[in-house]
């Protein structure tokens, strides 16, 4: 009866523990939409001067990438069924020359783009951080943060790369192992769930790395080893977050692809609309202004995340040293 008792007692902790941290995911949340609206002319600013442009230069290289794509996809297949040899090496040096050209475009798009996010990146999380400890937050301390700690982030990021590229080979490698691009076998519906998983909990530390390397005097490995440990001590909660921000990119990158594909074959959404073309450009404004804010939002969410797992950890050191000490 009394190990029964007890399995009873660790099956309530345990759902406890995660109904607990699933509140204070919501609690989260909630409190980066206050600190938006205590703050809202600094984060105005920075939405405007940084995050705007980015959200603008990503959608303008994904809409321009995406005719350049579609015209290699239909060289290459046109390659396929080519008469003679002659033709088809006609057509397949026309989509290298093509993949070239997109190749330039997006390194043509890579240094704005990744100042401004970096920028952003840098003067969100402290603002965010300064509005969590009540500290007055102005555009000449953003401008002054960046001066500080740019180089800090900077090299972050190129581990967060290198770490990404490595998760991707890894996944990809195991779907190539599995043979079957479809997830109606079990091998490959494993390699996709494990795969999924991964990639939240890598969204989280990355992440929570990103704001290590702002904040702390920290960089590189050694951030992401920091972020790794926050995690730890709150996995459901950075999963789930890291998660809700997924679902959100996702939802605005399909809608994107959607608002594309019509526009490339000529529709819209609105079909039998005489308003329909003011009504596309609408859509792309509409995206980008929701990408921009959810890129925001992301910032300041994981900045309180942040400044949770510190308090988190301060008060367990606290607690240890009294035990100790009594």
């Amino acid at each position: 009866m009394s190990e029964r008792h007890d399995d009873d007692d660790d099956e309530n902790n345990i759902d406890n523990a995660f109904s607990s941290q699933e509140n204070n995911c919501l609690t989260i949340l909630l409190n980066s939409l206050v600190l938006f609206s205590r703050n809202k002319r600094i984060f105005s600013l920075i939405f405007t001067l940084t995050v705007l442009p980015l959200s603008f230069l990503r959608f303008s290289l994904s809409f321009s990438c995406h005719a350049i794509k579609n015209h290699i996809y239909s060289l290459e297949a046109l390659a396929g069924y080519a008469l003679t040899r002659f033709e088809s090496q006609h057509v397949r040096e026309e989509s290298r020359a093509n993949a070239l050209s997109l190749l330039r475009l997006k390194f043509l798009y890579f240094p704005p783009s990744y100042l401004l996010s970096l920028v952003a990146a840098i003067t969100t999380v402290n603002s965010a951080h300064s509005a969590v400890h009540n500290r007055r937050f102005t555009l000449q301390s953003a401008i002054a943060s960046v001066k500080l700690t740019w180089k800090r982030p900077l090299v972050t990021t190129i581990c967060t790369y290198v770490v990404l590229v490595l998760y991707s080979q890894l996944f990809f490698v195991s779907a190539a192992v599995t043979g079957n691009n479809s997830l109606s076998t079990v091998p490959t519906l494993f390699v996709w769930a494990v795969g999924s998983v991964l990639r939240v909990h890598l969204m989280a530390v990355l992440g929570l790395a990103l704001v290590v390397s702002v904040l702390e005097d920290r960089f590189g490995f050694d951030a992401v080893r920091v972020g790794s440990g926050m995690v730890e001590g709150r996995m459901v909660c950075g999963w789930f977050l890291s998660f809700w921000f997924a679902l959100m990119s996702g939802l605005m990158g399909w809608g994107w692809e959607k608002l594309m594909a019509a526009m490339m074959d000529g529709e819209d959404f609105w079909k039998g609309n005489k308003w329909t073309v003011v009504m596309g450009s609408w859509e792309k404004v509409g995206l980008i202004c929701l990408h921009g804010i959810e890129v925001v939002w992301s910032y300041v969410v994981t900045t309180v995340f942040y400044c949770e797992c510190r308090k988190r950890h301060v008060s367990t050191n606290e607690n240890d040293s009294n035990v100790f000490t009594v």
